[in-house]
């Protein structure tokens, strides 16, 4: 966690004035927007090369946590489909609520019980995803459990249950597997924190340019070098870097 003050220090004298170069105002503003510490530069202020290292640490440790969670996220798709969907061919993936299904749920259930008899027969064990599906769609419609296709209203809540339940190619099964689905559980809570993880470290981005592009500014505005220190301060247990920019107004 980085902390940023800003302090007014007293005037510079005549002799210690940088001469104004007289850039454009707003270039060296735009050109740390575009990429920090390139205003400094602009300016003839090497603490530039300290912005344009800051966002080569930012962009490095964005890439390298995205690429661990997005490898975490492939090992726990190819987990589940080898111990729990039994390697079905063709392999088909599914979307992110899918996977986070195969978390919850031990068993998805059949998606049609009687595949040689006309028109789907749903799955009725409700402790299955898909026989959740179809009580909830009897629940929804206000059919009993044991509701027949000459009920009316049936027709409805069948086609709610093709919509939500999944299909022959999607079924999973993790009986007799706790150890495979707790090691699923673990890659993806691991790819899921490293995903976000990766979230918050590209807000550094961000973050660099408008430190840089502020300092620029009032650089700038001052016509005068500003100093930027980095100084440590205690707050409870933890010392955290605090980055105080002190500008030097003419």
């Amino acid at each position: 966690m980085i902390g940023v003050g800003l302090v007014i220090a007293a005037p510079l004298t005549a002799q210690d004035r940088i001469p104004d170069v007289s850039p454009p105002p707003w270039r060296p503003v735009l050109a740390s927007v575009i990429l920090p510490g390139a205003g400094q530069l602009d300016l003839g202020q090497a603490r530039g090369w300290g912005y344009l290292a800051m966002e080569a640490v930012i962009w490095t440790g964005y890439g390298l946590t995205r690429h661990a969670g997005l490898e975490d996220r492939g090992a726990f798709r190819d987990l589940a489909w080898e111990e729990a969907r039994d390697r079905v061919m063709p392999r088909v993936d599914g979307d992110f609520d899918y996977y986070e299904r195969l978390a919850r749920w031990r068993r998805s259930g059949s998606f049609d019980l009687e595949p040689e008899v006309v028109g789907v027969q749903p799955e009725r064990d409700p402790d299955t995803f898909n026989g959740d599906a179809w009580a909830l769609a009897l629940d929804i419609v206000g059919l009993p459990p044991d509701a027949s296709p000459n009920d009316e209203g049936y027709d409805v809540a069948l086609d709610f249950y093709r919509d939500r339940a999944y299909p022959a190619e999607l079924l999973w099964d993790w009986t007799g597997r706790a150890a495979a689905l707790e090691r699923y559980r673990r890659l993806m809570d691991e790819s899921d924190r490293h995903l976000r993880q990766s979230t918050i470290i590209l807000g550094g981005v961000f973050l660099n340019r408008l430190v840089s592009a502020s300092d620029a500014y009032l650089s700038r505005l001052a016509g005068s070098s500003a100093r930027l220190r980095v100084q440590p301060v205690r707050r409870g247990a933890d010392l955290l870097p605090f980055l105080t920019l002190q500008v030097v107004l003419p």
